[in-house]
């Protein structure tokens, strides 16, 4: 069962410093980048001697919120503490040199429903995963279960209008989820069913069936990437940039139609047998920024649902609503690391706040400090595309995937 929820915006106050009156209110998921570069949000003159060019970030999720400081040159305090990472409530005071924020959480009650179906989701690093303990879905024949993830529970199953068979991914959506926030991720997900290209995995239909929203796509015979990873270990240079290739042809046509993924990983990288070839086919996409905006996994935040943050592109920590198809470049950059090395770009720390810190602060790990063996050129293209400024990574997916061809 569902139910509507009133709003709940969080707004910042600032009030000291020169910019003293001034506010900021947000009632869906954002991020707030304060500093003296033009890409922040709230920014602050160059000739101010207390803030560095990106000196914190405020992510906010109503009602939840979380600051990190940047490994600014002067640091943040709250409530007078100076804290690298940490949640905020209603009432908390940020300050950052001589200007303060104060945070405001806006919560109204709505009588008869209980507070159990609307308190926020606790913070959590780990994957959350929803388990059904019985899958009837109207239309179809489930016949087996054959994966799960962080949105929930695949089946193959059968459509019974047409006898087709399709990978149904089924989603529970986490309780207080407003009707209308289900009907919101099933307009954009049904949107998506345009992309039909032969390396991506395609969207037949979706829709809502007994507390279930659920998605049917094309039924595919092999692993995913990150799973031949595992088994395997990492994999050869030629046969991990023929992969990634292919997901870059497929990135491209995306790309043209006004898409962008943002959440392309080993895991989104489904493998098919076509004859004796295998073909790469990049799944779920758009669904990521759909589930999260639509509130469909409760009220999370970067990197608490769909595990690490480690193939996230910078800018989509710090301008989380204004992703663009650079930053899949950057993830498929990261996931050809990946494959490469069996490592991540990063030594990722355990707190989720503290990676994103440090994606956005701090170089990847070069690969060839990983594998001495890899080629140069492959190294440097690599980087490139992973480049922490999105105007110096390659123009596009295709300029991308001509850099990789002789190594293919």
């Amino acid at each position: 069962m569902w139910y509507n929820r009133p709003a709940m915006p969080v707004t910042l106050t600032v009030t000291a410093g020169p910019h003293a009156g001034r506010t900021f209110t947000f009632d869906q998921h954002e991020t707030f980048l304060v500093g003296r570069t033009e890409d922040c949000h709230f920014r602050f003159s160059f000739d101010d001697p207390y803030f560095s060019r990106r000196h914190f970030l405020i992510e906010v999720n109503p009602p939840r919120c979380r600051v990190m400081d940047l490994k600014s040159r002067n640091g943040i305090k709250v409530n007078g503490e100076r804290v690298d990472v940490g949640d905020l409530k209603d009432g908390d005071e940020v300050q950052a040199g001589h200007t303060v924020f104060r945070v405001s959480v806006s919560w109204p009650a709505e009588p008869g429903i209980p507070s159990t179906l609307v308190e926020p989701r606790p913070p959590s690093s780990a994957t959350v995963e929803y388990t059904p303990p019985a899958v009837t879905v109207a239309g179809f024949r489930v016949e087996r279960e054959i994966g799960r993830g962080c949105m929930g529970v695949v089946y193959r199953a059968v459509r019974e209008t047409d006898g087709m068979v399709v990978a149904l991914k089924t989603i529970a959506p986490a309780p207080g989820v407003a009707a209308k926030q289900v009907a919101r991720f099933l307009r954009e997900a049904e949107v998506l069913a345009k992309l039909w290209h032969p390396n991506i995995v395609g969207l037949v239909e979706a829709g809502e069936a007994g507390g279930l929203v659920y998605l049917a796509m094309e039924h595919l015979t092999g692993p995913d990437a990150s799973r031949v990873l595992k088994e395997r270990g990492p994999q050869k240079p030629r046969t991990a940039v023929r992969l990634i290739s292919q997901v870059l042809t497929g990135l491209q046509h995306a790309h043209e139609q006004g898409f962008v993924h943002r959440d392309i990983k080993p895991s989104n990288i489904l493998l098919h047998a076509v004859a004796e070839k295998r073909l790469a086919k990049l799944a779920d996409f758009g669904l990521a920024r759909a589930f999260e905006s639509s509130r469909m996994s409760g009220i999370t935040m970067q990197g608490e649902v769909g595990g690490t943050p480690a193939f996230m592109a910078p800018e989509q920590v710090s301008h989380y609503r204004d992703v663009l198809p650079a930053a899949d470049q950057y993830s498929v950059a990261a996931t050809l690391y990946n494959l490469l090395t069996d490592r991540y770009p990063y030594e990722l720390p355990k707190n989720v706040g503290q990676q994103l810190v440090m994606i956005l602060t701090e170089p990847p790990v070069p690969i060839r400090d990983r594998d001495p063996g890899i080629d140069a050129g492959l190294a440097g293209v690599i980087h490139k595309a992973m480049s922490r400024e999105p105007a110096e990574r390659f123009p596009d997916a295709a300029a991308f995937r001509k850099a990789l061809q002789p190594y293919a």
